[in-house]
Formats: structure tokens, C-alpha cells, sequence
């Protein structure tokens, strides 16, 4: 690769990296700036709707970043009979997608136009993963959702504001209908409250440097 081209995805990478501490830096100002007029303070909303890597689970797989790819595969190469599918669209049935939450889990909006995001992807891969090892429907909705919280955390603490009737967006949380798809996140990493790519290969994380 040519000298120049190098020095010049560097620089594009650095700013990357700069704009998401800069926005993290405003979320956390935004967020104490609320608190101290008065409004709920989100540490209790955040311990109480979102999961912390570790958390154990009904199919013995603790919370990590780490099983995102895991799941995505299974989605790819778990194919289900009748019944079992039977079983996962009853699983799927009360779960939106977090990213465009006026759409079911089931059918996300990348669907329309013949993709998938890596938010869905992974959730139903490991909803796929657990039919398949015999779990009941309600298990499975709840596997699901706690992936789902883990992964994309912002946006149920947002819900939770609404329903205390607050303003995310005091806290710099964006509105729950204002998912991850319609901010153009759809390429951003999963820990970045992007969808993780629309590929095979989820996005996590930013590379370092």
C-alpha cells in the first residue's frame, strides 16, 4: 500500500476515534447536567434494564462481546425443522428489533432490501441455537432479550425513560424510535450502539490503532 494512502487512513482512523471519546465525553456531560436538575439518574436505570459481561445464563454461556460471532454463525448454519421453527417464531413474536424498533425482531427493516443487521443476526442465531437444543419458546425470549439488552443497552434504558415520562435525549440517549438504523449506525460497532455491520463478520469494537 502507498505511503501516502497509509498516512491517510491513520488520520481518518484517529478522527473516528477522537469523535466517539467526544461523543461519550457529551452523553456523560448531557447525562450529569439532567441528573442535577432533578431528573432520574441513569446508573439505577442502567443496573437495572442492561446486563454486564459476566451475567450467567439459562444456556451457560456467560454475556461477552466475544460470543456476537458466535451467534451470528449459528443464525448462518443452524437450519431448523417445521416444528423448531415453529417454536422460534413464537420465541420472536414479543421482541422488536432495537435498532428500528417499529419493526418485529423477526423482520428487521435491512430485510426490506435483502440484508440483515448483526443486532439481529446474533439474537436470532442464539434463538436458533437454543430451539435447536430444546429450549421452550419463553426461554428463548427471555435469552434473547437479555442479548439483546446486553448488546444494545442504550436504547432500553431510553424505553425506560419514556415510560418514566422523560426525555432521552436530555440524557443524550437518542429516543427509542430513533433506533440505530434510522442514525445511519448500521456500519457502527456494536459497542458504539451501531447494528455491528451487515456482514458475516460483526463489528464489535473500533480497531486500534
Amino acid at each position: 500500500m502507498a505511503e501516502r494512502e497509509v498516512r491517510v487512513k491513520n488520520r481518518a482512523l484517529k478522527r473516528g476515534i477522537a469523535l466517539v471519546v467526544v461523543g461519550a465525553a457529551v452523553v456523560t456531560t448531557v447525562a450529569v447536567l439532567a441528573t442535577s436538575q432533578g431528573r432520574p439518574p441513569l446508573a439505577p436505570l442502567y443496573a437495572e434494564h442492561v446486563p454486564v459481561a459476566g451475567t450467567d445464563t439459562v444456556y451457560r454461556i456467560p454475556l461477552a462481546w466475544e460470543n456476537a460471532q458466535t451467534f451470528a454463525a449459528w443464525y448462518d448454519e443452524i437450519v431448523l425443522g417445521e416444528e423448531e421453527a415453529l417454536v422460534l417464531a413464537a420465541a420472536l413474536a414479543p421482541l422488536a428489533a432495537p435498532c428500528c424498533d417499529d419493526n418485529p425482531l423477526a423482520r428487521c427493516c435491512c430485510e426490506r432490501g435483502g440484508l440483515i443487521c448483526n443486532v439481529v443476526r446474533t439474537a436470532r442465531g442464539l434463538g436458533k441455537y437454543l430451539v435447536r437444543q430444546g429450549f421452550q419458546a419463553g426461554e428463548v425470549t427471555a435469552a434473547m432479550d437479555q442479548w439483546l439488552r446486553f448488546i444494545h443497552g442504550d436504547y432500553y434504558v431510553a424505553r425506560a425513560l419514556v415510560a418514566l415520562g422523560e426525555n432521552p435525549v436530555a440524557y443524550g440517549l437518542a429516543r427509542p424510535e430513533n433506533g440505530a438504523c434510522y442514525r445511519g449506525l448500521c456500519t457502527a460497532p456494536l459497542q458504539e450502539g451501531g447494528c455491528g455491520g451487515m456482514g458475516p463478520e460483526v463489528i464489535v469494537a473500533r480497531p486500534r490503532s
